[in-house]
């Protein structure tokens, strides 16, 4: 009977302990439900330690990769982005694996590939946050701006960047160079957020009713900070 309260007590103290690494290193323990304000505390965190140089790479273990694989994904928060080598939300945000389910296209457009994951992210895996992120000195809205000539498919993606780049030069008439580059980024990230909002019913159904929220954002490519825009 000691003997059984003993490992008993063990138990208990290996759990607290475990709380704590928790807590230490950013990591959460698999399939923990958070929510939005939640979510977004973690990944304002994380972009804070990136920042400083002081990341420390959260369920990025050989243990977390065969939980996953066990147990299935559970990400807290849903990541659209643009595909630039200079963006990868996992590393901005300083998470690790199964966290972020990240969408990434070219120009961070709407097209319907994008439309199809956010709605498999958020619906099936019932992601509580959608974060609509566009980044400074974005090499594909530049070229639309400046009407660089582009062949293929590209054709069809810079099409979708006219709305925002209208809409911008309208509202920000003086605008020129780089500053109407990223003006027109920003833009383009309420564009996004409109277009998944007005394509995907059960996204807007899950916002409407408090289930989930939607929050855009700018990463700075120099500085590494995010600069949030709200929802």
């Amino acid at each position: 009977m000691r003997k059984l309260f003993s490992i008993f007590i063990i138990l208990i103290l290996l759990s607290l302990t475990a709380g704590i690494s928790f807590a230490r290193n950013g990591a959460l323990p698999n399939k923990v439900a958070i929510d939005a304000d939640q979510a977004i505390g973690l990944l304002k965190e994380g972009n804070q330690r990136f920042v400083k140089g002081s990341s420390v790479y959260p369920n990025q273990t050989s243990h977390q990769r065969k939980v996953l694989a066990l147990q299935g994904q559970h990400p807290f928060a849903t990541v659209v982005s643009g595909a630039d080598s200079r963006v990868d939300p996992v590393l901005i945000f300083d998470r690790g694996l199964g966290d972020l389910f990240t969408v990434r296209t070219a120009g961070n457009v709407a097209g319907t590939d994008t439309l199809a994951s956010v709605e498999y992210s958020m619906i099936t895996l019932e992601t509580p946050l959608l974060i609509v992120m566009g980044h400074t000195r974005n090499s594909v809205i530049k070229a639309a701006v400046e009407k660089i000539p582009v062949k293929g498919y590209l054709v069809q993606l810079v099409g979708k960047l006219n709305p925002s780049i209208k809409m911008t030069k309208v509202l920000y008439p003086s605008l020129k160079g780089d500053e109407l580059v990223d003006k027109v980024t920003e833009t383009n990230v309420r564009q996004v957020m409109r277009d998944i909002l007005g394509s995907c019913p059960g996204v807007l159904e899950k916002v409407r009713s408090g289930k989930a929220q939607v929050m855009g954002a700018i990463y700075d490519t120099d500085t590494g900070a995010i600069r949030w825009l709200g929802p």
